[in-house]
C-alpha cells in the first residue's frame, strides 16, 4: 500500500525494509502527515543503514512483508 510512495522518498531502499521499520515504530501509517511520513522514512533509511540487509529482512518477514524463508 505504501510502495509507490516509499520509492519516491527513498530510491534505493526496498520498500519493505522501510515499511517494515516504520511499522515497528508505529503500528498505523495512516494517520501519518506527509510531513510526518517522509520523516519516518529517512529514519527507516537510517535504521536500515545500521541494521543491515538481514535484520531488514528479518523485520520484513515479522511484518508479513515478506514470505518466511525455509530453513535448508
Amino acid at each position: 500500500m505504501y510502495r509507490e510512495r516509499i520509492e519516491k522518498l527513498a530510491p534505493g531502499y526496498d520498500p519493505a525494509h522501510v515499511e517494515a521499520w516504520m511499522r515497528n515504530e508505529h503500528c498505523v501509517l495512516d494517520a501519518m502527515s506527509r510531513e510526518k511520513f517522509a520523516s519516518e522514512v529517512k529514519i527507516a533509511c537510517a535504521t536500515i543503514d545500521e541494521a543491515g540487509l538481514i535484520m531488514s529482512d528479518r523485520m520484513a518477514e515479522l511484518e508479513g512483508l515478506r514470505p518466511k524463508k525455509r530453513a535448508s
